[in-house]
């Protein structure tokens, strides 16, 4: 019995489907993936559709195009979907800031009274923030930092979170949050191995309304230059920032 010819459109689709698949999952590369998803799902039906017809071989391959396609298409859905909630949830601020002007000499009774003012207005502040904090689906707290060593014996910064979930389903802190350490403006690399830090504790899900505190470690570059860290939602392609610390470690 001859055997027929493989489908070039079956393979075709398989490639596609690959390629979308992965490209779907990755930051940024996934806003390129709904072309190949498309071409991905038409090639494979194609491809079924001639391997059914017996004028072609490659049935499972088309099958597999075509199913690789429409998952691909329902995780760009997914991060779409993520993306437009995150940009319609309302910022969060964290950290204070100060200004001082000058100001002409007043009576004691107006000093009283501006002070009275300026106190009422930074506990409403204070309020506003609690409560734009409470609202938010993520809220994150940089805690402390500390000095450690990796399994190498580099000198590494421990950074202590607190990760509170508001969103309505279960989730965890690695795959939901992204938090970057900085010295002298250039991005610290992870530490591995630090006496003291458990990460697994970083994948550990957590329902909504709870909260987990967790750690993460970073290879110093010099122990003499201060720690910037910042705090975004791992898939807000806006890199908005949820938090923001800086620490002395020296």
């Amino acid at each position: 019995m001859e055997k027929k010819p493989t489908s070039g459109m079956a393979v075709t689709g398989l490639v596609l489907g690959i390629i979308a698949l992965i490209s779907s999952v990755v930051p940024l590369l996934n806003l390129l993936s709904f072309p190949f998803v498309l071409l991905a799902i038409i090639f494979g039906a194609i491809g079924v559709f001639q391997t059914v017809k017996g004028a072609k071989g490659g049935k499972g391959i088309a099958i597999s195009g075509l199913v690789l396609g429409v998952l691909a298409l329902i995780v760009t859905v997914a991060m779409y979907g993520g993306a437009a909630a995150s940009a319609d949830k309302p910022a969060t601020t964290t950290g204070s800031s100060s200004t001082t002007a000058e100001q002409p000499a007043t009576a004691p009774a107006e000093e009283g009274a501006a002070s009275g003012a300026a106190a009422e207005g930074a506990q409403e502040d204070t309020a506003a923030a609690d409560a734009q904090q409470t609202e938010a689906t993520y809220v994150v707290t940089i805690d402390e930092a500390a000095m450690g060593t990796d399994y190498q014996g580099e000198k590494a910064a421990v950074i202590t979170y607190t990760f509170t979930n508001n969103s309505d389903k279960a989730c965890n802190f690695m795959t939901t949050i992204g938090a970057k350490a900085f010295q002298d403006g250039v991005q610290l690399e992870g530490a591995i191995g630090v006496d003291g830090v458990d990460s697994q504790d970083l994948m550990k899900d957590i329902k909504p309304g709870k909260s987990i505190t967790v750690q993460q470690a970073y290879v110093l570059a010099d122990t003499k230059n201060p720690v910037e860290v910042e705090v975004t939602e791992l898939f807000d392609f806006s890199d908005e920032l949820i938090a923001q610390k800086t620490f002395n470690l020296s």
